[in-house]
């Protein structure tokens, strides 16, 4: 086995390729892989001599590219154990970032922060849910880079089953998981994704960023995967995208980019911010692998993203939808490459009773293929009681293979949960047609209402369609119905709820149970618009559509719906906050 520090060691011959770091001031700093060996072995002694040894947790909170990647791969030479933590972007919430960073402190038992070159402060002193976070020993980025150079030679055995760092789940913020990824499980995904998925060619491809390199498609698939392929790439950072989403693509053409990734939401951003002047100067027939994953897959967004960039040479065939999730690393299914858009287009009656049956008229329900399973690792979508179901049928994707992780550190409840005999139970609905995998959704956001399930995603779809309503900035969920929502509800437009039926059968057991008991509620960013008329629309749209009700709709200020640091919408959180009055609701244009 050859593991990332080995990879790193062999790619140092190397001095005419490596990372070129971009930081939020606009500055590039290529490092060549020689550059970036000596520097994350200067790290390494660095932390070495301030007692960090094999094993131990760093926690990494590091804005900046660089900054982040060096210190990353600084304290791998050295034997610890990284853990990468989105660092604060703004101040609003400021105390409730430093309550879930301790908390994550405690649950890794950390040894050592290190952060940006402005340390951790905040205007009330120590909050007490941030206690543990305020009593870790911590470093700043400059003060390693300035640490001076070193000519002792470090050199910590490093097998295929230790450790190499946790990532931390982008799930409820209340009980923070960290996966456990060993060394075997980096090099097993890594050489999936160049090799397999990509077949990447050193000589030829170039990777272009803006992921978070807190999260495991930045990091893993842009900084780790690409050194055991030796192919170079060009690191964002995420909030230049964020400010400017058309310097992504602007990035590609510049540096003749092969290989990218992002999630949905940004092909919707892109599409929204790319001006006619920038098209005419953009050649993007470079651009062979256009990754799209760690969301549900729109295939409408894509579909217009291909629309709009094909003129500036972007090929159809670039497309590649992938499935995959931290405890399997990363990436679990990839694409064919060089296959456009693969869709599955079916009935959504059929869908409510855990089928995929093809549409035979006018309704259906579009589903993006994620792909094949990589070789040497197995995917099955099996039913409640733990059966293999067959072709087109719905139920719970289970992975299996040698990037399945050993599980969340800390919680063996947890990964008794989710990892069972070398198995990795995902807890997301799927199924497969033709050997391609399908994926529909979370089996924990599953809404049953009246005893049919519904994806919350498909009426969120619907909702951000409405016009006014901010496409992807929508959370569908339920709540418990009382009598006085009963009376509240009168006043409402949508026609009245039949009576309660009986549950059917449901592909799960581990879905939260709805029925006509539970309000189906909606909340969403809008633009500016007058608040009752938008209720009526939203409203009218999903019962046109599905046939359902929509009790409550709230709407939200912009940029404040709950989002994790992937860009997936929190459900959960969203509700809890909903309940707890503290979400940012928006106050113009209320009727």
């Amino acid at each position: 086995m050859q593991t990332l520090i080995d990879a790193l060691r062999k790619n140092a011959e190397h001095t005419h390729k490596g990372i070129t770091f971009v930081r939020s001031d606009g500055r590039e700093q290529p490092f060549s892989y020689r550059q970036i060996w000596e520097r994350a072995h200067e790290r390494a002694c660095f932390l070495r001599e301030r007692g960090i040894g094999k094993g131990d947790r760093i926690v990494l909170a590091l804005p900046e590219p660089d900054d982040f990647v060096l210190t990353f791969f600084g304290a791998l030479v050295a034997g610890a154990v990284p853990v990468p933590l989105y660092p604060p972007q703004t101040l609003a919430r400021l105390d409730a970032y430093l309550a879930n960073l301790s908390r994550i402190v405690e649950v890794s038992e950390a040894k050592l922060l290190v952060t940006g070159n402005r340390p951790f402060s905040s205007e009330n002193g120590v909050p007490e849910a941030a206690r543990a976070l305020f009593a870790l020993p911590s470093v700043r980025a400059e003060e390693i880079a300035e640490a001076p150079r070193v000519t002792s030679t470090l050199d910590v055995e490093v097998r295929a089953d230790d450790l190499a760092f946790l990532q931390f789940t982008s799930g409820s913020t209340s009980s923070p998981k960290g996966v456990m990824v060993t060394h075997g499980n980096l090099e097993a995904n890594a050489r999936a994704i160049m090799f397999d998925g990509l077949r990447a060619d050193p000589d030829r491809d170039k990777g272009v960023s803006w992921l978070p390199l807190y999260h495991d498609m930045g990091l893993i698939g842009f900084v780790i995967a690409p050194l055991f392929a030796q192919v170079p790439v060009v690191l964002l950072p995420p909030t230049t995208f964020v400010r400017r989403p058309s310097s992504w693509l602007d990035a590609i053409h510049r540096h003749r980019g092969t290989i990218t990734f992002a999630p949905n939401f940004a092909y919707a951003l892109a599409v929204q911010s790319a001006s006619p002047r920038q098209m005419e100067e953009w050649d993007l027939s470079c651009l062979r692998a256009l990754g799209c994953g760690a969301e549900p897959i729109d295939a409408a967004t894509v579909r217009a993203f291909m629309d709009k960039f094909e003129p500036a040479g972007l090929k159809r065939t670039a497309i590649l939808p992938s499935y995959g999730l931290a405890e399997s690393t990363l990436a679990v299914t990839f694409a064919d490459l060089d296959d456009p858009l693969t869709t599955d287009t079916v009935d959504p009656h059929a869908i409510l009773r855990g089928r995929a049956v093809k549409a035979s008229n006018g309704h259906a329900i579009e589903v993006v293929s994620c792909g094949r399973p990589f070789p040497g690792h197995r995917v099955e979508v099996e039913d409640e009681s733990g059966r293999a179901v067959g072709e087109r049928v719905i139920g719970e994707i289970v992975v299996e293979g040698p990037s399945v992780t050993p599980g969340y550190f800390g919680d063996p409840a947890a990964t008794r949960a989710a990892f069972r005999n070398g198995r990795l139970y995902t807890g997301d609905l799927g199924y497969f047609a033709e050997g391609r995998l399908y994926v529909c959704g979370r089996s924990k956001d599953l809404i049953i209402l009246r005893g049919r399930n519904y994806f919350p995603q498909d009426i969120e779809k619907i909702i951000s369609e409405v016009d006014g309503v901010r496409p992807s900035q929508v959370a569908v969920f339920t709540r418990p119905r009382d009598r006085a929502d009963d009376a509240h509800a009168a006043n409402g437009s949508a026609p009245a709820a039949p009576a309660k039926a009986p549950l059917a059968a449901a592909p799960l057991s581990s879905v939260e149970l709805a029925s006509s008991d539970e309000r189906l509620v909606a909340v969403a960013e809008i633009d500016n618009a007058e608040h009752a008329a938008m209720r009526r629309a939203i409203v009218a749209a999903v019962h046109q559509q599905m046939g359902l009700r929509v009790d409550e709709v709230h709407f939200l200020r912009r940029g404040s719906l709950p989002k994790t640091s992937s860009g997936k919408v929190r459900r959960r959180e969203t509700r809890a906050r909903l309940e707890a009055g503290t979400l940012a609701l928006a106050t113009t244009g209320e009727e």
